[in-house]
């Protein structure tokens, strides 16, 4: 009976303990929580400093803050601040990377302190940013691109990337981003009013040092109002705009796209001392499908499955009253592919109700320029890639296109490139439907002074081989009635005697008014040319065609051609074309005494030939 008092004082004290333990222990769980919001509100402003500018890219820069709000809790750290401002600090040279950035709210949930404090990398489970801009200053790309070699360089002298930061819901809302060049003061890239929610983003250190690769997202979605990127010193600049995407369904729109240049044709080719082209590009909308953009994202390959192109409207201008360069090399199809820096890889592209018009200021007196255009442009392009992985044995790029030469003439078009092929191996098909023969007058006028007074075109059919040193193949080109008249300087008909008979004996001796002749015989023109080097590739395809146009009107077979194209480049009879390159676009002191060996060959022939009769 003693023992039950005794007990049940030993009961109450131990409840009494348990008790007070539980109390302090409850205590100690919501006061280190306490404790820590204290010290974190109290330090707001050098904690947030310190994980911003800790890291190489603000590694000198100055940060400034509004409201700032922590609250921790055990699961993390929520934290909202207003009015955050990044700018450099005045030491800050050009040769580096300076940022001005300004966001008006910052909300993140779930910041995790012993990753940062252990694992020097950030883990939160949702952030979203409203009202961000920031404008970028750095030297010229190229600067940076030599001393990065093939890793990036570091922007300031101080700074320790993370390991990673990671957010698994990420929502941007109105994003401005412009990026300046110190040379010039001139904005490279601006894009604005971005909109993007992105999930399973991740920035690891390795993202940051390999220039191939961004970040990884798990899925994007959004849209961007504008981008715009300016280049060749700013006097071009590219504009999208209405971009939409969605990296789940693999889509990107764009409403429109435009190479736009700041300047006139005329006012742009005057500054250049040779000849270079004028360009735009405008009203042109894009559909991407099938793109993977996790693979652009990681690794820097662009892997897109189909791509719409619709209604582009491109403009060239060329003055060839400006020397040309003959130091260029622009690259063939297999060359363009191979030495690309950037791996692609596209199955399909198409293009839709597309609009080209060229138009040449010709090195003569003529008062005007010449023009010729193709309207309801559609081409379909098949593996356009250099991703051998991807392309698998598909080694042959196809294009086919079909369009309306000067809006009648219908042309269709079929050309192939063998992708491994070492010397360029192409086919080049295609056929042009009727047309009046006058329409090309724009054209023809201003370059040869000649206007075509009658004429039709029934049609034109052309099979062409060729490679990155010459091609060859057969042209039919059917047409009657063709009459021309020359014309003096300022493109008139006059009554000058000599012009009268230049236009007489042009159309009675020199070209054919009717093919099939009047005795049914068909003409075929024989094709043959040897590429200049410093020309583009559909240069070079406009060549092989007229050479089968020449033919057709002048009878030379292919064995007059080729001594003819061999003269022209300084090579012997017989001289493969691509054994003796040309040097600068001039002829080598070899080509030049092989040239002088074949006319003493030919004198010698010719001579013998006569003692013969």
């Amino acid at each position: 009976m003693i023992l039950k008092p005794y007990k049940s004082r030993i009961m109450k004290k131990l409840l009494f303990w348990l008790v007070g333990a539980l109390l302090f222990f409850l205590l100690l769980l919501r006061g280190v929580p306490f404790l820590i919001n204290l010290y974190l509100n109290a330090n707001a402003d050098r904690i947030v400093s310190s994980l911003i500018t800790r890291t190489s890219l603000f590694g000198d820069h100055q940060v400034s803050f509004g409201d700032i709000r922590l609250n921790y809790n055990y699961s993390g750290t929520y934290l909202k601040i207003q009015d955050i401002k990044v700018s450099p600090s005045l030491t800050l040279g050009d040769e580096f990377v300076k940022v001005d950035l300004s966001i008006d709210h910052l909300d993140i949930i779930g910041f995790n302190w012993s990753n940062y404090l252990l694992k020097n990398t950030i883990l939160v489970d949702s952030a979203k940013i409203d009202q961000i801009k920031l404008v970028s200053f750095s030297p010229p790309l190229d600067s940076l691109q030599v001393r990065s070699s093939s890793r990036r360089p570091p922007s300031q002298t101080k700074g320790k990337d993370y390991e990673l930061i990671a957010v698994n819901n990420f929502d941007l809302q109105n994003l401005s981003i412009e990026l300046y060049n110190n040379l010039h003061d001139s904005v490279r890239v601006h894009l604005k009013d971005m909109y993007l929610q992105v999930r399973g983003f991740k920035l690891t250190k390795e993202d940051i040092e390999n220039p191939q690769s961004l970040f990884h997202v798990d899925n994007v979605s959004g849209s961007i109002g504008e981008a715009a990127f300016h280049f060749d010193r700013f006097r071009q600049y590219a504009l999208v705009k209405e971009i939409v995407l969605d990296t789940e369904l693999r889509k990107m729109n764009f409403g429109y796209i435009a190479l736009l240049n700041k300047q006139g044709k005329y006012t742009y080719t005057s500054q250049f001392p040779e000849r270079q082209s004028w360009t735009k590009i405008d009203s042109a909308q894009m559909e991407l499908r099938g793109f993977h953009i996790g693979n652009f994202l990681e690794r820097g390959i662009i892997e897109i499955d189909t791509i719409f192109t619709f209604n582009p409207r491109v403009e060239i201008f060329v003055d060839k009253r400006k020397p040309e360069n003959k130091d260029k090399r622009p690259q063939m199809i297999q060359a363009l592919f191979s030495n690309l820096r950037q791996v692609i890889h596209v199955d399909h592209s198409f293009v839709r109700n597309g609009y080209i018009r060229i138009e040449e200021r010709p090195n003569n007196q003529s008062p005007r320029s010449g023009m010729l255009y193709i309207s309801e442009l559609n081409a379909h392009v098949i593996n356009i890639s250099n991703y051998v992985e991807r392309r698998g044995e598909n080694k042959l790029l196809r294009l086919e296109g079909e369009g309306r030469l000067m809006g009648q003439g219908l042309i269709n078009l079929l050309a192939q490139y063998d992708l491994e092929s070492e010397k360029g191996d192409f086919t080049l098909k295609g056929t042009l439907g009727k047309m009046d023969l006058t329409l090309l007058d724009p054209m023809i006028k201003p370059q040869a002074h000649v206007s075509i007074e009658s004429g039709k075109v029934n049609s034109v059919k052309f099979d062409i081989t060729g490679n990155d040193f010459d091609g060859t193949g057969k042209l039919t080109v059917l047409y009657e009635d063709l009459e021309v008249v020359l014309l003096n300087a300022d493109l008139d008909v006059d009554n000058n005697f000599f012009r009268r008979i230049g236009s007489f004996l042009a159309n009675k001796l020199i070209i054919r008014s009717n093919n099939p002749k009047k005795n049914g015989e068909v003409v075929h023109g024989t094709v043959y040319y040897i590429r200049d080097t410093n020309k583009s590739m559909f240069a070079y395809w406009w060549q092989l065609i007229f050479s089968g146009l020449k033919s057709t009107l002048t009878g030379d077979d292919l064995e007059k051609l080729k001594i003819r194209e061999q003269e022209r480049h300084g090579l012997s009879t017989g001289q493969k074309p691509g054994a003796i390159p040309l040097i600068g676009g001039r002829k080598s002191e070899q080509a030049k005494q092989q040239e002088q060996l074949s006319r003493k060959e030919r004198r010698e022939e010719r001579r013998q030939s006569k003692n013969k009769e």
